[in-house]
This record gives structure tokens, C-alpha cells and sequence, in this order.
């Protein structure tokens, strides 16, 4: 794999995490103490962070470092899992609004709903 095929799919999973977080670049440099300006370079594909940058990031959205380095095709498992929340939310509308409220919450209130959840039916 060369160095720009490496950038551009750090690039996606980067933007991909960061809009799955419902989160602005800014709002991601701010709160982890990076420039701005940098941050956007990466997202943009035209450079890649350190390793420990990496890490950091990885840390911040609650993934591993491969889901930010590493071209994923959807597994099995995640074709089953969007299959059942469609299911589900097309037949229960309550599903829908708690899903859409969940992924509003910022994460320490989205651990202890995950917690709950662990607890109760896994």
C-alpha cells in the first residue's frame, strides 16, 4: 500500500468517526490539545499523525488504533446488526427516538446506559 493510499483511508475512518460522534474538527483539536489546522490536514488526507497521535485519537472516540488505520468491509456481524436496528425501528417507533436520543448524549452518559444494558440482557 503506498503512503497517499494510507492517507486517504486514515482520512475516511478519521471523518467517519468524527461525524458518527456528531462531533465539528474544532470541537476534536480542542479537546484533544491538537492544531486545528493539523487535524484537518489528516481528514482531508493530506498528511498522517504519529503513532501515539493515533492512539490518542483512538482513545477519544472509544476505538481501536485499526479502525482508524485499517480499510474495514462491513463483517457479518455488522450487516446483522444494521439488519435487526432497521427491523426494529421500523416497527417501533419508541426504538427509533431512543436511538436517535442516545447517540446525543455525550459518551460518559452513553457508558452508563451501555452498563445497563450489559447488565440486563448480555
Amino acid at each position: 500500500m503506498t503512503d497517499g493510499e494510507q492517507k486517504k483511508i486514515f482520512a475516511k475512518n478519521l471523518n467517519k468517526y468524527i461525524s458518527l460522534n456528531q462531533k465539528q474538527q474544532k470541537e476534536v483539536a480542542d479537546d484533544l490539545g491538537i492544531n486545528p489546522t493539523t487535524l484537518n490536514m489528516w481528514c482531508k488526507g493530506n498528511s498522517m499523525p504519529k503513532v501515539s497521535i493515533i492512539q490518542k485519537l483512538a482513545d477519544y472516540f472509544r476505538i481501536g488504533k485499526s479502525d482508524l488505520t485499517d480499510e474495514k468491509e462491513n463483517s457479518d456481524a455488522d450487516m446483522e446488526f444494521m439488519d435487526k436496528v432497521m427491523k426494529i425501528a421500523l416497527n417501533d417507533k419508541r426504538f427509533a427516538e431512543i436511538v436517535i436520543g442516545y447517540s446525543k448524549l455525550p459518551t460518559e452518559k452513553k457508558d452508563l446506559i451501555c452498563d445497563f444494558f450489559e447488565k440486563f440482557i448480555l
